[in-house]
């Protein structure tokens, strides 16, 4: 057995950042407490980027023109973006035992938005980041955890 084991950040299916947080295996057999640390930092920068409209990762890219008009027929106005009826926002969803946690949305556009795939028509509008001053609580929060073991 290992005396050791591996923190990964995994955003996009793409790894972002890997960690290896030193401890032995008996003391780190349930993650469950800092998960949900985790998962919950995560969940408020989705909210963070819908409030600010992406001002995590620099802002979001504008409506076009065509739906504004659009969203404006409809009763809507231009903003906020990604949020006419509320539903991506609140699709967003996190999953944590012993082992991991999934933060994703229930939404079949989130992936369009989310996904850093060349692109023609839909601009990408990022909800679900890593940023770094987030990435750093997560990791004090399993400091702090293994070091009460």
């Amino acid at each position: 057995m290992s005396d050791y084991f591996r923190l990964r950040f995994t955003v996009e299916g793409v790894p972002e950042l890997s960690r290896i947080l030193f401890g032995e295996m008996k003391k780190v057999e349930n993650l469950k407490e800092p998960l949900q640390i985790a998962a919950r930092y995560i969940r408020q920068d989705v909210e963070t980027n819908f409030i600010t409209e992406g001002g995590l990762v620099g802002g979001w890219a504008p409506l076009t023109d065509s739906t504004i008009r659009g969203r404006e027929r409809g009763g809507w106005g231009a903003h906020p973006i990604l949020q006419r009826s509320g539903a991506l926002r609140r699709s967003f969803y996190s999953l944590v035992d012993e082992k991991k946690a999934i933060i994703s949305s229930s939404s079949p556009y989130f992936v369009y938005h989310q996904s850093r795939q060349p692109r023609t028509r839909l601009p990408r509008r990022a909800m679900l980041v890593l940023v770094e001053n987030t990435r750093q609580n997560i990791v004090e929060a399993f400091h702090k955890f293994l070091r009460f073991k």
